[in-house]
């Protein structure tokens, strides 16, 4: 979604999956949220990072389930480096 400010066009209707899955108010509302974080000068990566952070917050089994994925990936790489044995 892409908020031309020079002509002030409002942004584009949800993807028809989102329709479909019932989700048209949480589209809006994160338009809505994109509007104020652009008009504030929040730089995109804030805002993108803000909103992945409360998915996450919205979602703790996923959270866990990366942080282990996270978790593995450092002991691998600790394995492969021979800063740590292998089982």
């Amino acid at each position: 979604m892409i908020i031309n400010q020079q002509k002030k066009e409002t942004a584009q209707p949800p993807p028809v999956e989102l329709v479909k899955e019932g989700a048209e108010a949480m589209w809006n509302l994160l338009t809505k949220a994109a509007e104020i974080a652009a008009k504030a000068g929040l730089a995109p990566d804030a805002f993108t990072a803000a909103a992945w952070q409360s998915y996450l917050t919205a979602s703790p089994e996923l959270a866990e389930q990366l942080a282990e994925k996270q978790f593995q990936a450092a002991l691998e790489e600790l394995r492969n480096s021979g800063r740590m044995a292998k089982a």
